[in-house]
């Protein structure tokens, strides 16, 4: 009953003070607000590159290049070749479905219509790896790959920008780069696929046998990355370790620079990415939360100073000083409580207005833990600020509480 009696009482004072209340949990609500919505497109963004790789597959391999400093001195070949392919298949007994791919930046137009995109040079295996679907028409063979076709798929959203009301399907495009212009024939459209943040938007993507870019686009049959298939999903990690080998052996003087994992190992680097901007950007909104908590000591004391005579009355008809103590740290618990559910309510507000308008390049996600933590850390700044002025509060002495004007 005391606990209900001081939360009433507590209420009745921030009544009493309305706008006085509202500035000190001003500092508050920014902060915990601001806790909501960077912890909500950071587990957004989480979120959905777990979903992607669910997507794909659990038992992927990733392998690409990436020079380190200081390596280029030691000499050795940037990049994978088609020999570095033709080791891999020969001695990775785990490995199936090895794609290689060649990017190059471009734009591709048709008519009076024109859309900026990447050409992607693939094998026959790339929807299978990437679990990509066909809208419609078909996807390339190995036949197209060794016959240098000039036949492209292309994504979802360059289908509905340069083909919005026909098929695309027989159509012929033009890729342009800085250095040539080829002609392909459309002879597919992917499904649209959520990119989620992690790997080729294949949406925005035209893609080519490997062969004819390497020879009719980028003009080299240097690549940069790949992707294998592991036979058994147990031994994906096992695979990858076989694919390391063989790249140690092929690169001897930079083998540095070549970097193979799996889905679960890039997931573990991103996690780690993911917590260091957490807590950075935790620590930027702490400092809201301690200006608020200064405010709240400041106002508590404010509000001591105020009730001195009520101070003195209630301990000269009995009250202890840990009555006394406990009232004003409910009060500033109670303030910065109700500062944290409001703080919480607009972060979660923001957080959905931003998923609704751009939930493809940035969407969020507010975990539950996240609302408890929020409201619960008000609170406990609450209690931590508020203590000094209840302890001030209840070594008043009476005589003179109830002497003051």
């Amino acid at each position: 009953m005391a606990l209900l009696e001081s939360i009433r009482v507590a209420f009745e004072a921030i009544w009493a003070n309305k706008l006085r209340a509202i500035l000190t949990m001003l500092g508050v609500i920014i902060g915990v607000a601001s806790v909501i919505i960077m912890t909500a497109i950071l587990q957004g963004f989480k979120r959905q590159i777990m979903d992607q790789m669910a997507g794909n597959g659990a038992n992927l391999v990733f392998a690409f290049y990436q020079q380190k400093p200081g390596t280029k001195a030691h000499g050795g070949t940037p990049g994978f070749s088609q020999s570095d392919l033709d080791a891999i298949e020969r001695r990775c007994s785990l490995i199936t479905d090895v794609d290689p791919d060649i990017q190059s930046s471009g734009t591709v137009h048709i008519a009076d219509r024109t859309y900026t995109a990447n050409l992607v040079g693939a094998t026959s295996d790339f929807v299978d790896l990437r679990n990509i679907t066909m809208a419609s028409g078909r996807f390339f063979d190995d036949d197209d790959n060794a016959n240098v076709a000039t036949v492209c798929v292309i994504g979802d959203t360059i289908n509905q920008n340069l083909f919005p009301h026909q098929s695309a399907v027989g159509q012929t495009v033009f890729f342009d780069t800085s250095n040539t212009t080829v002609a392909l024939t459309v002879i597919g459209v992917l499904d649209e696929k959520d990119r989620g943040g992690f790997g080729t938007d294949v949406n925005t993507s035209i893609i080519v046998p490997i062969r004819s870019a390497e020879l009719r686009v980028t003009g080299s049959s240097t690549f940069w990355d790949f992707t294998a298939r592991s036979i058994d999903v147990s031994e994906t990690e096992t695979a990858a370790d076989q694919i390391w080998a063989v790249m140690k052996e092929q690169h001897k003087l930079n083998y540095q620079d070549y970097v193979v994992d799996t889905q679960e190992g890039l997931l573990k680097q991103i996690n780690v990415v993911l917590l260091a901007f957490q807590l950075v950007f935790g620590g930027v909104a702490g400092l809201s939360l301690l200006t608020g908590g200064i405010g709240i000591m400041n106002i508590m004391l404010v509000s001591v100073t105020e009730r001195t005579r009520e101070i003195g009355i209630r301990k000269a008809v009995g009250a202890p000083s840990g009555a006394i103590m406990a009232q004003f740290v409910v009060e500033a618990v109670t303030v910065s409580s109700i500062g944290g559910a409001i703080g919480t309510a607009i972060g979660y507000g923001v957080s959905a207005l931003i998923d609704h308008v751009a939930h493809k390049n940035l969407p969020t996600y507010v975990p539950l833990w996240a609302v408890f933590l929020g409201v619960g850390f008000a609170a406990a700044v609450g209690m931590f600020f508020g203590i000094y002025p209840a302890f001030r509060a209840s070594r008043l002495n009476p005589i003179d509480a109830l002497r003051h004007d």
